[in-house]
């Protein structure tokens, strides 16, 4: 489908794109937005996000606008987006891009009668949109930067499609610097992350006493500081990996905010780490990740770029993308702490310990 905006020279100047909703998704739709500020250099392009998303948006180079709102759940969602409509409308957007598949999000950007909205069909959003893209068969089988891609690929072809990239301020490196100066830390110093947490669900999450027995070989054998990363509710899942660490384990989880978190992955030589937002994160600061994957898709949303490393197990009910696991969460169980620190100690290749 090609969209004939030649007649709507108005449509180049104020672009809105409703961004997604999750930490890693976020990623990996850096490459259609930067994709986008190459078809419409001149435009002036803003980004609406959930206000927890706000700290990826400030660095990213290829945006003029970070417009964060409150995300709230069931009515009280629909209740906000007035005020919003009313603030965008305000903005005079000529076009607008809708990145998640909800309907919800469609009904925001509706509301603020932006002339021209794109997004995908389905979730009862056809009346919502007024350039509408289907959503053909295989489109779920593609990674996800594909995925936002195929949004942006009826404007023109641009070529290859760019890598995501979290750009990193000098204030961001300083920080870490600062913190690594805290602890005694040089730059010769082997700093591996863990993070034994997912957002999605227990089922995306390998076993804390697994990641602590691999953090207390490598801490062992090779002399590494291991760094655990997470959330501030995942703190009794931390606790329970550092008791096997021990004195060489270091716990951040829910000391960091995304940007702090990045510059302190960059200072990492390697992450491991289940199927999770700080994943995306750690490959596009050029961090190498060692990823545990049981009930979703490697395909789909997988690290991005060479150098990762991917362990998952053929079950036959995955990827099941459940939440919790209605089974024996096998797809898991089969991962074992002996092959996981093999993948690691590849990585780490002839490093001296």
């Amino acid at each position: 489908m090609k969209f004939d905006f030649s007649h709507r020279s108005q449509l180049r100047k104020r672009v809105l794109i409703r961004g997604v909703n999750w930490v890693g998704d976020t990623i990996l739709t850096f490459p259609m937005v930067q994709s986008l500020k190459s078809i419409f250099p001149q435009s002036h392009l803003a980004v609406l996000i959930p206000r927890h998303l706000q700290d990826l948006w400030k660095t990213f180079p290829f945006v003029d606008e970070v417009i964060p709102f409150d995300k709230k759940g069931g009515l009280r969602s629909f209740w906000k987006d007035l005020p919003l409509s009313i603030f965008l409308k305000k903005k005079k957007f000529d076009i607008a891009f809708i990145l998640p598949r909800s309907f919800h999000s469609a009904f925001q950007i509706y509301l603020a009668r932006i002339p021209v909205r794109v997004g995908y069909l389905g979730q009862w959003r056809s009346g919502l949109l007024t350039h509408g893209v289907p959503e053909e068969q295989g489109l779920f089988r593609v990674h996800r930067v594909h995925y936002y891609q195929k949004l942006v690929s009826p404007l023109g072809d641009k070529g290859k499609v760019p890598p995501p990239h979290l750009s990193l301020r000098e204030e961001d490196r300083k920080w870490a610097e600062d913190w690594m100066r805290q602890f005694g830390f040089s730059d010769e110093d082997l700093l591996i992350g863990i993070n034994p947490g997912a957002t999605y669900g227990l089922a995306k999450c390998w076993f804390a006493d697994r990641f602590g027995e691999l953090g207390r070989r490598l801490s062992e054998k090779w002399n590494a500081t291991v760094i655990l990363f997470g959330k501030e509710h995942e703190k009794p899942m931390a606790k329970e990996v550092l008791q096997k660490i021990g004195q060489r384990g270091i716990d951040l989880t829910g000391q960091t905010d995304l940007l702090q978190l990045a510059s302190l992955l960059e200072r990492c030589q390697l992450l491991v780490t289940n199927d999770t937002g700080t994943m995306h994160i750690a490959s596009a600061v050029g961090t190498e990740v060692v990823a545990l994957f049981g009930p979703t898709d490697t395909v789909t949303t997988g690290p991005w770029g060479d150098g990762h490393v991917v362990i998952k197990k053929d079950v036959p009910c995955s990827p099941c993308l459940k939440r919790i696991c209605p089974k024996d969460h096998q797809c898991m169980k089969s991962i074992t702490v002996e092959e996981v620190e093999e993948a690691v100690e590849a990585k780490l290749g002839k490093r001296k310990r």
